[in-house]
């Protein structure tokens, strides 16, 4: 199987002020950086969702050798994003990850690949039902019309268009505690304290088990 990925880095990051959060760092290395490197391990190709050109022109300076793409509809959630970089992706299985999760784990995104084959998708989904469909993978020819479907109502949830399959594996998180005991690539970064905290834990969990 053939694999893409896109990363989304449209959003503003309110909270974080002007920061971009897909230039945050972390060990000398911008949550871009760290993002694209890991995905290349195990993808054949990268994408980069971004807002405008003015946010592309930003962020190529720290990408080489990805897609960039931009959103046609600003403003409206990465449901947009998905769309436009699912459109330029050149096979149909597509890793999609949000910029603001760095620790994300090569062998966690295997399984999820080999999960997805035959499926409209593979999506972790936590034991009170809770899912992360912005750390899934997707057959691309399933969920564009279902993204489609979802922005001609206007409805720009992303779980809008994900309900809309139907055919999707639900990945428990008890089995992928099996390779990422801690589910530390599922942290994600809203605030400086996120940051800080989880370079705290992150640091420890390095240090015990040796991930980089």
């Amino acid at each position: 199987m053939q694999r893409s990925a896109l990363i989304l880095a449209g959003g503003k990051g309110t909270r974080l002020g002007t920061q971009e959060k897909a230039l945050l760092s972390y060990n000398g290395k911008t949550f871009l950086e760290k993002t694209m490197s890991l995905l290349y391990q195990t993808v054949d190709e990268v994408i980069v969702s971004v807002r405008d050109k003015e946010q592309q022109k930003t962020l190529s300076e720290y990408a080489s050798d990805v897609k960039f793409v931009c959103d046609k509809q600003q403003g409206k959630g990465p449901l947009t994003g998905m769309l436009q970089g699912m459109q330029a992706a050149s096979h149909n299985y597509i890793f999609v990850v949000a910029c603001d999760m760095p620790f994300i784990r090569s062998d966690v995104i295997d399984m999820l690949f080999e999960e997805a084959e035959g499926y409209d998708g593979a999506i972790p989904v936590w034991s009170d039902g809770r899912k992360e469909p912005l750390h899934a993978v997707y057959s691309k020819e399933r969920v564009i019309p279902a993204i489609e479907r979802s922005i001609l109502k206007y409805n720009y949830r992303v779980m809008s268009a994900v309900s809309q399959l139907c055919d999707v594996k639900f990945i428990s998180m008890d089995k992928i505690k099996h390779i990422d005991s801690d589910l530390i690539s599922f942290a994600n970064i809203n605030t400086l304290a996120d940051l800080e905290f989880i370079n705290k834990k992150v640091h420890v969990y390095e240090q015990t088990y040796g991930y980089r």
